[in-house]
């Protein structure tokens, strides 16, 4: 991964070569496949959590063993439903959604934003934790309520995306809500990206402001990005709307010394929507990771994830 910095300094963009669609939803009763994120078992062996919506439109949290070896993705068997909406009134009873999985000490977390449905087409999405039974394929909510949600920093809901974990330092990249604007369409949401640390995963401390900023009047939010340090730099990765022409989704890159100011720099990003076929009107939701020297990005595409969800590898460079 020491090579990710030749392509800042050289402004070249990071060249990801897409390989196709790994899970496209087959009418089994549940739409969609998105926010897909990965986590390292051992050897070639990982998991993968990806979200699913049934036809009330709540989405769920499905497991699924991949093996990933050189340059290649194959997940194994069936999918397993592992986290299903909270019970009525708790934040997280009209859906949950993958988030990001985190190693420390031993355990295995996956973060979740949980979804709460409001009047008029509103909602609120806040930030939940379960622990992984990586032999079951089990997620097991560690509380009933949220670890990072709406409070006196965030006044409409914080749905934590992105994490890094160097001892006991941990470190969130989240959406803070910002504003809701009515318009003749209905209510338009308006969300940035933050940061906030913790000593435990569990109580957060956050940081003013954005922590990347929108790029011009036009951009209103930032979707599921993903951070990758190396040699003392982190790597984003990360989806964002809109611009003057275009309404969806595409994927931009910024980079940063200390998690907390960052430089963008979006045609870095190395990937784009394609010409035809079932990414070619939006690109989101990237999860990037690396093995055994390879650089993988899992992603979505077309109508937030209901045509499924693809991989793109890194080329290797000399």
């Amino acid at each position: 991964m020491s090579k990710l910095n030749s392509f800042v300094t050289k402004k070249q963009p990071f060249p990801w070569r897409k390989q196709g669609l790994l899970f496209e939803p087959e009418g089994d009763g549940y739409s969609h496949a998105s926010h897909p994120c990965a986590i390292h078992i051992e050897n070639d062996r990982y998991l993968i959590a990806f979200t699913r919506r049934d036809e009330r439109q709540r989405s769920h949290v499905f497991l699924s063993n991949a093996i990933v070896r050189d340059g290649r993705v194959e997940l194994l068997g069936t999918a397993k439903l592992a986290l299903a909406p909270g019970e009525p009134g708790y934040f997280d009873c009209d859906g949950v959604i993958s988030s990001c999985f985190v190693k420390h000490r031993g355990d295995i977390f996956l973060y979740y934003v949980g979804w709460q449905n409001l009047p008029e087409g509103l909602w609120i999405c806040d930030t939940g934790r379960t622990r992984l039974d990586e032999k079951e394929l089990t997620l097991t909510r560690e509380f009933q309520g949220p670890v990072l949600g709406r409070d006196k920093d965030n006044p409409l809901f914080a749905a934590a995306t992105a994490f890094h974990v160097s001892g006991d330092l941990w470190q969130t990249w989240y959406n803070s809500g910002m504003s809701w604007e009515k318009t003749e369409e209905g209510w338009k949401h308006r969300y940035g990206l933050h940061y906030a640390h913790s000593k435990d995963g569990v109580d957060w401390t956050c940081q003013p402001g954005m922590c990347l900023p929108f790029a011009d009047e036009y951009e209103y939010a930032f979707g599921r990005p993903s951070v990758i340090h190396c040699d003392g730099i982190y790597y984003m990765w990360y989806a964002h709307r809109a611009t003057m022409t275009t309404e969806t989704y595409r994927i931009g890159f910024a980079w940063s010394q200390d998690g907390r100011h960052w430089t963008r720099n979006d045609p870095l990003s190395g990937i784009d929507v394609s010409p035809t076929g079932w990414d070619s009107e939006m690109i989101c939701y990237p999860c990037v990771f690396e093995h055994c020297g390879r650089m993988y990005m899992l992603y979505n595409g077309n109508s937030y994830g209901k045509s499924g969800f693809g991989l793109a590898v890194m080329e290797e460079t000399a």
